[in-house]
């Protein structure tokens, strides 16, 4: 069927915004191409052996396929970006895979098409099933590279999409070879059936300032290249053949957005000060080197959350000299603002897949963050060693995730000072500044933050892990996604405490979570006492015009006001009603879709 006869009555998907923005424009979809192999039998030694040599040679054609791939990648976005391919590359050398897959062949005299396809198979579906995001988006890389050996295996030749217009680009899932081979600047946007905040659509779209939207079921089949479509990435919303009313609401919007832009961009390079005069630190949350443009250019004070897993999971056993490289590249990148880093906080199953350690039947209560560091000192010393060295003669801040006891924060610190003494010896400068904070997410942590606040520089409040473990709700699980209350009373009062201890301490308190973005609760958080705030690079510019508007004295009444409450609903509709007083004609941005859309 064409885009032509396919019945041209306005259709709506729902699915996760992942990048901001509106876009409208014909759609580009990418087709599954192929179907699971039949099984085939051979009757000779000697067709066995060449089924074998098929393999084999597919194998390796995939293999070169794939380093011109990554040199492409490098020479257009750069060397870090390429190593999204690494994994690709260690897939095809996995012996495992040739070995099982041949021996199949021989045993049950097959061609071999079926037996890699079911086999390759297995290990997507058990990436699938894991819980953590980072590590079930990583199912694509083998996804991609059994699409290539299969497509090798059956004589195809691999077509580079080519497009005369800008389109938006619309699939099952994205892999990476997908997003290398597209000419990115005919892409407006990207509308995805499976994917997460993680997946390689997002990334992409985050990095090209294109709107994206994810978990968009069904589309790929129902829709057809050619058909017009409106993504919009703010809400999570694709319509296909959007009425003229919709366009209409598109191009006000539009309008909307570019006020809001011009009046942001005004206020992008000013610092964040109350009505009374008090500084407000707006710094930003980063994970990937090409965000370092979007650093650069967001008005962001500093770096308040550097996320490393990047580096782990394009090698799990990423070596010290790596490191360095890549957290100096993001230093010199963003000069002169600190950087905190926070070391590594992979979770259990997916230090499963490339770090020997045995799954757990709940990572996310698991092996993870600081344990996982200070369970594995080589690894940890190594990462230690990295930032130091990249920090040599610079300011520096180390921040460690899902802390729970003095202890660990104790024992990570010695850790730390042991590798500045090596460094010393060895002749390396310490850094200019060096801050060492902990990241509060875990309740038992906010209960004794007290006694943690002397033995660190800063807290950092990871908002989206606090609300999950304190309200004990997974804000992915749609049944119980609407106990997610960042309002709750149990999460304010724990804020409120960690904020009460660092004061007290003499401090200083951040938060990095996604509630530090939902501009909603901008004057209850300042109310608290929160002067630190850490959000998408998006998002600073706003979120600096927002706080120049509040007055410290109403914030603060408002969260006495709030503290007494019983309910999150009655404490929103306090909130939202002191943030239209706040915000004035700003309010209907600060009320509507503003919240970060990925994990901290």
């Amino acid at each position: 069927m064409t885009a032509s006869s396919v019945p041209t009555e306005s259709r709506q998907w729902h699915g996760l915004p992942v990048s901001g923005g509106l876009a409208h424009g014909r759609a580009h979809v990418l087709k599954e191409d192929f179907d699971e192999p039949e099984e085939e039998f051979v009757q000779t030694e000697e067709e066995v052996e060449h089924e074998i040599e098929r393999l084999r040679l597919a194998l390796e054609v995939t293999y070169r396929e794939i380093l011109k791939l990554q040199k492409q990648m490098e020479e257009t976005a750069g060397a870090e970006e390429a190593e999204i391919f690494e994994t690709h590359l260690l897939i095809i050398q996995d012996t495992t895979i040739f070995d099982h897959v041949t021996r199949q062949v021989r045993d049950r005299k097959m061609r071999v098409d079926a037996p890699f396809y079911s086999y390759m198979q297995r290990q997507i579906q058990a990436l699938r099933g894991k819980s953590d995001p980072y590590l079930r988006e990583r199912f694509l890389d083998i996804k991609d590279v059994t699409q290539r050996v299969m497509r090798h295996l059956r004589g195809e030749l691999l077509e580079t999409p080519m497009f005369d217009h800008p389109v938006i680009i619309v699939a099952h899932d994205l892999t990476p070879s997908d997003t290398v081979q597209l000419d990115r600047r005919m892409v407006l946007a990207f509308a995805v059936e499976t994917g997460s905040p993680v997946s390689h659509a997002a990334i992409i779209a985050r990095s090209l300032g294109v709107p994206a939207v994810v978990r968009l079921t069904g589309i790929s089949e129902q829709l057809h290249s050619g058909d017009p479509v409106l993504l919009d990435g703010d809400r999570g919303v694709l319509t296909a053949f959007p009425s003229a009313e919709a366009l209409s609401d598109l191009q006000a919007r539009q309008v909307r957005a570019k006020e809001r832009r011009q009046e942001t961009d005004i206020a992008r390079d000013k610092p964040a000060i109350l009505k009374n005069g008090e500084r407000v630190t707006v710094g930003c949350n980063a994970e990937f080197l090409d965000e370092v443009p979007m650093i650069q250019a967001c008005g962001a004070e500093e770096v308040g959350l550097f996320r490393t897993e990047f580096l782990f999971l394009a090698r799990p056993d990423a070596e010290e000299g790596w490191q360095e490289r890549a957290y100096r590249e993001v230093m010199d990148g963003v000069a002169p603002r600190r950087v905190i880093f926070r070391t590594l906080d992979l979770g259990g199953d997916k230090v499963a897949s490339g770090m020997d350690a045995a799954a757990e039947p709940n990572p996310f209560l698991g092996w993870r963050g600081l344990r996982l560091s200070l369970g594995r000192p080589e690894m940890f010393r190594a990462q230690l060693r990295a930032l130091l060295r990249a920090g040599a003669g610079r300011r520096l801040g180390l921040m460690f995730p899902m802390v729970t006891t003095v202890e660990e924060v104790v024992e990570a610190r010695k850790r730390v000072d042991a590798c500045l003494a090596e460094l010393s010896q060895e002749g390396v400068p310490p850094p200019t500044e060096l801050k060492v904070g902990a990241m509060i997410e875990v309740p038992g942590a906010a209960l004794v933050a007290a006694q943690l606040a002397q033995h660190v520089d800063f807290f950092s409040l990871g908002t989206n892990d606090l609300i999950q473990y304190t309200l004990a709700v997974d804000r992915l699980n749609e049944r119980v996604a609407d106990l997610y209350q960042p309002t709750h009373p149990a999460v304010l009062q724990l804020i409120h405490r960690v904020i009460q201890a660092g004061n007290a301490a003499g401090i200083p308190v951040g938060m990095c979570g996604e509630m530090a973005s939902d501009f909603r609760l901008v004057p209850l958080l300042l109310g608290l006492g929160l002067r630190d705030f850490s959000v998408a690079t998006a998002q600073v510019a706003r979120l600096k015009q927002l706080i120049r508007l509040c007055d410290p004295a109403a914030c603060a009444a408002l969260a006495e006001r709030v503290l007494q409450m019983d309910s999150a609903s009655e404490v929103l509709t306090v909130t939202l009603e002191v943030a239209q007083e706040q915000f004035g004609r700003s309010a209907q941005v600060a009320a509507g879709s503003s919240r970060l859309m990925w994990q901290d």
